[in-house]
């Protein structure tokens, strides 16, 4: 049986960190409302560095759940590779949801992002979603899927 993600996350360096929060924390003001969310404040932003090498996955979850997740409000995903791409795949397919039984449930449609260099996503952490299978024909590291990721965390 396989796992529900196969990839290699590290923390980033502080400098990195200080930078990506300072501007992660900046566009607030205009990302809560374009997630049709209600204005809350921003008590801490999450940082790290994914890599995804060839074959690497991460099966259907949400980022917002129980214990330490609980008060992640958003999660915020920025690509960069080489250019050009060295791998295919990996999109992030982020599910529609309904209510099933009277609970929020994942619908069997949704939208899918292509990891594309130098662009960000934000989606409510709250949502099913998952990173499609990652292809890379060269093997080399470099050829990889990488994204500094993250969760926005509310009082």
């Amino acid at each position: 049986k396989e796992d529900y993600r196969h990839s290699f996350v590290l923390n980033p360096p502080d400098d990195l960190t200080r930078k990506i929060v300072g501007r992660i924390r900046a566009v607030m003001p205009e990302v809560i409302p374009r997630l049709r969310m209600a204005p809350f404040t921003v008590t801490q932003i999450e940082c790290q560095i994914t890599a995804n090498t060839d074959g690497s996955f991460f099966r259907v979850h949400t980022d917002s759940g129980v214990n330490e997740t609980v008060r992640r409000q958003f999660t915020y995903v920025y690509y960069f590779n080489r250019q050009p791409k060295g791998f295919t795949g990996g999109e992030l397919r982020i599910y529609d949801d309904i209510l099933r039984d009277n609970r929020l449930a994942r619908a069997e449609t949704f939208h899918s992002v292509e990891p594309r260099h130098n662009r960000i996503v934000f989606f409510w952490a709250k949502v099913m979603h998952e990173v499609m299978r990652v292809h890379v024909p060269s093997g080399a590291f470099g050829d990889a899927r990488f994204t500094v990721n993250g969760w926005v965390r509310s009082v």
